[in-house]
């Protein structure tokens, strides 16, 4: 009788289980034939070519291309983890083995209330103060000092740019690849720890083998991290330029594919086939997105079962 009771149970709740499902399968359906009439117009160029001249007349006319956002997706989501790694790691280190309780009480809340902020205060502040700071105090220096490289060898003239968009990423998404460090550390067992430190080891030794032990949870939060990077809308598009282009330099203006839709949708009907190039752009998303989660998700499950949580 009990097993046909949780037989019953698990089949009344299956059809509310199946709902996510069924909403991923709606939205990628729609993404897709969406996306299609584009892709079926210009092909791979769509996402190879860098032009955007959009055409009321006719879609003979008009010609879409998505390399430089892409590549500024790319590049700023790069960036944006490149930086936000180790702080994420040091933070963890620092509140678990180091602060005491109320210091990391205070941080732990810190990082919490940064996780639930609006990203609109977070583009509202990067626009007005963080810009204006590596502008004067990061790119002049750097392009003074340094114009023979790539990297720096153009003005910063406006501030906003690439640059200026990978480290307000940074920032916004440190609260989420701590929060995946900081579980896998926390699930380190105490033996662990206390074979270690039995040994004699330094500082920095103990802090080498605790994070060899928790390695597969950094590269997930690392995945974790360029996925949310690669999806920020608001803030990204009141820093990073909007502008079409592929350039090594950092300090240039760009675009990502979340700024160009934010920017462009509530214009996009009035012209043929550009909402559909939208909907292209957001089907790359959608597919970075599942890509990157997907093998965070799989480093952490490795993660619970080294440690048995």
């Amino acid at each position: 009788m009990k097993a046909k009771h949780d037989k019953l149970f698990y089949l009344s709740l299956l059809p509310f289980a199946s709902v996510i499902f069924v909403i991923f399968a709606l939205l990628t359906f729609v993404l897709v034939s969406e996306s299609w009439p584009a892709v079926q117009r210009w092909g791979l160029s769509l996402f190879t070519e860098n032009v955007w001249k959009p055409s009321e007349v006719s879609v003979e006319q008009a010609r879409y291309g998505l390399l430089a956002p892409m590549y500024g997706t790319l590049l700023t989501s790069v960036l944006a983890a490149a930086i936000a790694l180790p702080l994420s790691i040091s933070t963890v280190y620092f509140i678990e083995e180091l602060a005491p309780r109320r210091v990391r009480d205070f941080f732990s809340s810190v990082i919490d209330l940064m996780a639930g902020l609006p990203t609109i205060i977070y583009g509202l502040w990067g626009l007005e103060v963080l810009v204006p700071f590596l502008r004067d105090s990061l790119m002049y220096p750097l392009r003074h000092s340094l114009p023979f490289l790539p990297l720096f060898s153009c003005d910063p003239t406006a501030g906003t740019s690439l640059l200026a968009a990978g480290v307000l990423l940074s920032i916004m998404i440190i609260p989420y690849m701590h929060g995946v460090i900081k579980e896998a550390y926390s699930s380190i067992p105490y033996t662990y720890k206390e074979a270690a430190l039995s040994l004699g080891t330094t500082r920095y030794e103990y802090f080498k083998i605790m994070l060899g032990l928790i390695r597969p949870a950094v590269l997930a939060a690392l995945l974790l991290g360029l996925g949310r990077a690669a999806s920020e809308t608001v803030a990204v598009a009141l820093v990073v330029g909007n502008a079409f282009n592929v350039s090594p330099c950092l300090f240039a203006p760009g675009y990502t594919i979340s700024s160009l839709i934010a920017n462009q949708f509530s214009e996009a009907s009035f012209y043929p086939l550009m909402e559909n190039v939208m909907f292209a752009g957001s089907l790359v998303l959608l597919v970075i997105g599942v890509l990157f989660s997907g093998l965070g998700v799989v480093m952490m499950r490795r993660v619970r079962e080294l440690y048995g949580r």
